[in-house]
């Protein structure tokens, strides 16, 4: 078989200076036929192993053969006589079934082969080169008149020879940035304008679906390596319990950083130590009854007559589970505001932070990070969580009940209702609902603190402190509500 796809590969061979391709075809067709009903079940691991690096080697080389094909078919032009197709990558894609964007790079890498790449053709007809290689190669080295010099000339750190040699080298990826790099060297004001035409090429696109929003878009260059490189710096190390994968941890991330520019108030003008960049409105009739209730407990929002209520819901209408309602209450901003019975607001009360900027900034450093076992997320993308919830445990709005932990683990403390306790020898105790503890995993990030900064006095254990208005938003047994809404943003 070798020396079949080698008289398809390379036609000038002396051992066969005439060859006819449907012959050939028909032979390598018969050959395909018989190494394909080989029995896979019943060969040994090595045997396999070394049988797919063959044949990935004898693909690599007929396909670049059959790219080569395409410039030839390109070339002549009479392809665009049907009329079946505005563009020749679209001819080949419905000719052969295949996607226009794959027909684009296998008509991109024939026509280089064909003509700028005559090193890389005779490395892959060789085996010398890989497929993927050459297709790096083609897409960005003939690409303007000076890297074409580049390719063509004889200096041998810049030739096409040399990027050849390193293409045995390196693994794929690897060899795309060398190619870049090579190309933003020998042309730089090719690098500048293909720069600017992806720049121009940037959009996003948030559409929203049922139950969240899809999100498509393109960046180019340093936009896009000042994204990822922001993502990974925000993403972490993650706790060895963590049961996300790296795109959901990733997608976390991305949230993370639109609530650090919001909180920071880097979003406009103003000076607020923390803006409020999200509504949540809630009837007062509604917080009442799912405070009342365990985090995960079914109940069903009535109101006072026994009429269905309404749910938390975001400023479109959105309505948000009792968990997520939790988790922000816990660090927001609260106001009340008084309907009279057509529906027009008679009061509006002054906004309350649940924890104001001096007692954040106490808990931040006494914690230093999220006090989840394992978890080591930064102050900047981590709330401070009620230990005691104030609307349904009547707990205090203060430094000694509130607790750093990341939006992750804090969405999951209230799923999950964990209990969080100082124990009398320093540091946060979590423990489920069933009395199970909760410790670090193995594997937890090295250097975690073993319990918090004590810089800052820790809660004394067993103790309660009455909350005043200030502390916990306004008080609505004091208010005459006909029809009472919350309004937290956080």
């Amino acid at each position: 078989m070798d020396g079949l796809v080698a008289g398809v590969a390379a036609p000038h061979a002396s051992a066969r200076p005439v060859l006819d391709l449907d012959s050939e075809l028909r032979l390598l067709a018969r050959a395909v036929e018989a190494v394909t009903s080989v029995p896979v079940d019943g060969l040994e691991v090595d045997r396999a192993a070394r049988g797919h690096d063959e044949l990935r080697a004898l693909s690599d080389r007929l396909r670049a053969y059959s790219a080569r094909l395409l410039a030839c078919v390109e070339a002549d032009g009479r392809w665009a006589a049907s009329g079946a197709a505005r563009t020749f990558p679209e001819w080949v894609a419905r000719r052969g079934g295949a996607s226009v964007g794959s027909a684009r790079r296998e008509v991109t890498l024939g026509k280089a082969l064909a003509g700028d790449l005559p090193v890389a053709r005779e490395a892959v007809a060789e085996g010398r080169m890989s497929l993927e290689h050459a297709q790096i190669l083609a897409q960005i080295a003939p690409t303007s008149d000076a890297r074409r010099a580049a390719l063509a000339g004889d200096k041998a750190d810049r030739n096409e020879a040399h990027l050849v040699t390193a293409a045995a080298q390196v693994g794929v990826d690897d060899y795309r940035r060398i190619v870049r790099r090579w190309a933003a060297a020998v042309d730089t004001v090719a690098h500048e304008t293909e720069h600017a035409a992806a720049a121009a090429k940037e959009y996003l696109f948030v559409v929203r679906r049922p139950g969240g929003v899809d999100i498509q878009g393109f960046l180019a260059g340093e936009h896009a390596e000042t994204l990822t490189t922001a993502l990974r710096a925000v993403t972490g190390v993650p706790a060895a319990d963590d049961p996300r994968s790296p795109e959901q941890r990733r997608a976390a991330a991305l949230t993370d950083l639109a609530r650090l520019v919001l909180d920071r108030g880097l979003g406009g003008a103003g000076g607020a130590l923390v803006r409020p960049h999200i509504s949540v409105h809630v009837p007062y009739d509604t917080y009442t009854r799912l405070a009342a209730h365990p985090d995960d407990a079914p109940v069903i929002l009535e109101g006072p007559d026994g009429t269905l209520g309404r749910p938390a819901e975001l400023d479109d209408g959105t309505p948000i589970p009792t968990s997520v309602l939790a988790r922000i209450a816990c660090d927001a901003e609260i106001t009340r505001i008084v309907f009279g019975p057509d529906s027009q607001p008679l009061d509006v009360g002054r906004a309350q932070r649940t924890h104001t900027g001096p007692q954040r900034r106490a808990v931040i450093a006494r914690d230093r990070h999220c006090q989840y076992p394992g978890c080591t997320a930064p102050p900047a993308i981590s709330e401070v969580h009620h230990t005691r919830w104030w609307g349904r445990d009547h707990g205090t709005t203060s430094v000694a009940t509130g607790i750093l932990l990341c939006a992750y683990h804090h969405h999951l403390i209230h799923r999950r209702a964990i209990t969080i306790t100082w124990k009398a020898t320093g540091g946060w105790a979590f423990t489920e609902r069933d009395g199970r503890p909760i410790t670090p995993s193995r594997g937890a990030p090295p250097g975690a603190p073993a319990q918090p900064n004590p810089t800052v006095s820790p809660p004394r254990t067993g103790t309660t402190t009455e909350a005043s208005a200030d502390d916990c938003g306004p008080d609505p047994a004091r208010t005459p509500i006909v029809d009472g809404r919350l309004a937290l943003a956080g």
